[in-house]
């Protein structure tokens, strides 16, 4: 499908079968697939039924690499997509509630309006990904790479993102109210962001307000603004 991104330019993403660079080992994730990429209208600016879209809930797509595809709207809940490489592909609106996304490549993708409470994201890499508007609250980011991602109106409240990579991501009234950034990396990254904060590393310290802001400083993220009611 071709499509504007957030940056302006139209990308292609793979809308069949031959599209699909390794497919899952289990049948039935398989099967989901195939049924997902035969459905699809002829007609890429068409617009989409629940029919056409991907129901991968649940599924274990072990194996895969999904990288480069159309998976618009898809249902991915509960799914298993731990180690799938899914670089470059285009999850806008997709839902990925309680998604063990655990060492999977998002790198470049396009996440926007993602539903994803509960998820894992464990060692996950969102290397300029595009996340805006994407909730992803009371999930496990520990580790996750996100430099370079945009994570403007992203709802991250309550996750667990201690050693996670946020250099040079752009924040934009982002919510990080009682998240857990104890160990991360913030060089160059830059917006506005919502607290307070947990940074204690073996006890809960909550900051906000100017604290929290010398606290991005100290770690080279000089150009973060903290939002305070």
């Amino acid at each position: 499908m071709a499509r504007k991104g957030s940056l302006g330019t139209m990308t292609t993403y793979g809308r069949a079968r031959e599209n699909v660079r390794r497919w899952p080992v289990d049948v039935a994730a398989r099967q989901a697939l195939e049924a997902y990429f035969d459905s699809l209208p002829s007609d890429a600016a068409a617009e989409r039924t629940t029919a056409s879209l991907l129901n991968g809930w649940n599924l274990d797509f072990t194996g895969a690499d999904l990288s480069g595809l159309d998976l618009l709207g898809a249902e991915l809940s509960e799914a298993m997509l731990n180690d799938v490489p899914m670089v470059a592909s285009d999850l806008y609106t997709a839902w990925l509630a309680e998604t063990n996304l655990s060492r999977a490549d998002l790198s470049r993708s396009d996440l926007r309006k993602v539903q994803g409470r509960g998820c894992t994201a464990h060692e996950a890499r969102f290397r300029e990904a595009d996340l805006e508007n994407a909730e992803f609250d009371g999930s496990d980011f520990r580790f996750a790479d996100l430099g370079g991602a945009r994570l403007q109106r992203v709802l991250f409240a309550d996750t667990d993102l201690r050693g996670a990579d946020l250099r040079g991501c752009t924040f934009g009234t982002t919510s990080l109210a009682s998240a857990r950034l104890a160990g991360c990396l913030a060089e160059g990254a830059r917006g506005t962001i919502l607290g307070p904060v947990d940074v204690g590393d073996d006890e809960p310290l909550l900051l906000d307000g100017p604290e929290l802001q010398r606290w991005f400083a100290e770690r080279g993220g000089v150009h973060v603004e903290v939002k305070t009611a």
